[in-house]
């Protein structure tokens, strides 16, 4: 049995090659195997050249209209994630993959909600997904509301109702789905977002996954907001069918194309101490 180390951020433009290198260098040092990406502004059609060296399958929901919003999901080289089928939205505001990590049904999900009707988006978006996903699904994404408006937010006044946040977690629970950092930590605050506007701290962004496969969770975590205004959300998760990663040793094969003649030097004689005595 093995981990598979989920990251899902609101990255907020990869456009520029700069950025874009400093993304991948913070997802290569969470060690990312699938990393869930929104804001990636991508249009359809103007995709920008993305390395494939330590990603080697980019999965894509672009708005076709302009460089806004948009969902990218990005699997590690040599991963065992075989993609069965994939399911996106024309607003780049959504995309579902469905496919097996060694032979385990897996359903993995990127959304960005937009600021605006957030449950309603939610609540269609969330029906939808019920009706593709297969097997564990795990759900990254900024959802643009606080699921907690006490624990998840400085700001005590709040714009959506009790009743509308009631209507989400019908939602949330009808698709079998919980907030995985907040029921491993669930007095704690913590925020992935910075309003400067509000002069407040949210928590917007998070990994949801089955009840069921709570106790499969080894870690999840809050990381520290840099490159974008959001935080990458992180998630390690228990596969029994994954086989454990294993050390191969590998034999320097300079060492074999030195001449015959070559030598090591010889180690240093310690000085002898002692009384030499005839025979």
């Amino acid at each position: 049995m093995s981990t598979v180390n989920v990251v899902s951020w609101n990255v907020r433009g990869l456009n520029s090659p700069t950025k874009r290198s400093r993304v991948f260098q913070t997802l290569r040092s969470l060690r990312a195997e699938i990393a869930i990406l929104q804001e990636t502004h991508f249009k359809m059609g103007k995709l920008p050249t993305l390395q494939k060296s330590y990603f080697s399958q980019w999965y894509h929901s672009c708005f076709p209209a302009s460089k806004t919003r948009g969902v990218t999901i990005a699997i590690k080289k040599s991963f065992p994630f075989v993609i069965s089928s994939s399911l996106a939205d024309t607003d780049g505001r959504y995309l579902f993959l469905k496919g097996s990590i060694a032979n385990t049904l897996v359903t993995v999900a990127g959304l960005y909600s937009p600021n605006t009707g957030q449950v309603s988006w939610l609540t269609r978006t969330l029906a939808c997904l019920e009706s593709f996903q297969e097997g564990i699904c795990i759900v990254g994404g900024d959802l643009n509301i606080t699921l907690d408006p006490v624990l998840d937010s400085s700001n005590p006044h709040h714009a959506v109702s009790y009743r509308s946040l009631r209507a989400l977690k019908l939602a949330l629970s009808s698709c079998k789905l919980l907030d995985v950092w907040r029921a491993l930590h669930p007095n704690d605050r913590d925020y992935t977002y910075y309003s400067e506007a509000h002069n407040s701290y949210q928590r917007l962004d998070c990994i949801l996954l089955s009840p069921m496969h709570l106790q499969d969770v080894a870690k999840s975590s809050i990381h520290t907001i840099a490159v974008s205004d959001h935080a990458p959300v992180s998630l390690s998760l228990s596969i029994r069918s994954l086989p454990a990663s294993e050390y191969l040793w590998r034999l320097n094969e300079t060492v074999l194309q030195l001449p015959d003649s070559a030598q090591l030097p010889d180690s240093p004689r310690r000085p002898w101490s002692g009384r030499r005595t005839s025979q």
